[in-house]
């Protein structure tokens, strides 16, 4: 029987066998690879993507936490310019309180408290007899004039007539029988009351020329006086009108 010859060594049944197992082999491990592709980097993928979100999110929550600090200390140095203001605007304000509480004594606005003396000047205790002129039997603006003047020449440091305070604007104006002071209107008795130093307050009015002639009708027509030295009074403050009525410069017309 004849072999066939087909160039070269004849083909068995083995190697053939080995050729068709060779390619199915290779199918099989690509298709492994093609697995492995599609499922391991697909959880890294998936890993990796929530790492970068979770970076993200940390750089924009430090990004909010930065700003949010921006504005809290923004709103520190305002809170402080205003404290700052505020501090320098009470300093002010005590300042000028100190500065009106300082005036207000000597202004007559405060009440003040010291020894003193209390003058009581009253209509005449005799009835008028019918000669001469009635209206030397009452108290007249000249008269308390006489005894206030003597008695801020005598030291007086604040004053008061019927409890109303004597100011440097006040005006002592007798309106018929009635005395009218700082707008408001008072009969007699008119009580004068001072504080200062009592010695000298009495030394004063015993020497005041235009108070030793008040006297010399006092003693002719029966007028009321009285004096008595008080080792503390009270005066009140200014309550009415203090405003300046009338008034000249000086040496002026």
């Amino acid at each position: 029987m004849e072999h066939a010859e087909h160039g070269g060594e004849p083909t068995t049944p083995s190697r053939r066998g080995q050729r068709l197992a060779l390619p199915v082999t290779l199918a099989l491990l690509a298709g492994v690879l093609v697995i492995g592709a599609q499922t391991e980097p697909a959880e890294t993928r998936e890993r990796l993507g929530r790492r970068v979100e979770l970076a993200e999110l940390i750089a924009a929550e430090q990004e909010r936490a930065r700003q949010l600090e921006a504005q809290v200390e923004e709103l520190a140095a305002e809170v402080a310019a205003h404290e700052a203001t505020a501090a320098r605007g009470a300093q002010e304000l005590n300042e000028l309180q100190d500065q009106v509480a300082d005036m207000a004594v000597p202004a007559g606005l405060a009440p003040v408290r010291g020894p003193g003396a209390v003058v009581t000047l009253d209509d005449s205790l005799s009835d008028w007899d019918g000669s001469g002129d009635p209206n030397d039997y009452i108290i007249h603006e000249e008269d308390l004039r006489a005894v206030v003047n003597a008695l801020w020449a005598g030291g007086a440091e604040a004053m008061a007539i019927n409890g109303q305070r004597v100011l440097s604007t006040s005006a002592i104006v007798c309106v018929g029988t009635t005395l009218r002071l700082n707008g408001a209107y008072y009969t007699p008795p008119y009580d004068i009351a001072v504080i200062g130093e009592p010695d000298a307050l009495v030394e004063e009015l015993q020497t005041d020329a235009a108070v030793r002639q008040f006297l010399s009708a006092v003693d002719e027509f029966d007028l009321g006086l009285d004096l008595e030295t008080e080792d503390v009074l009270e005066l009140p403050g200014q309550t009415g009108g203090a405003a300046l009525e009338a008034a000249l410069p000086s040496g002026g017309s």
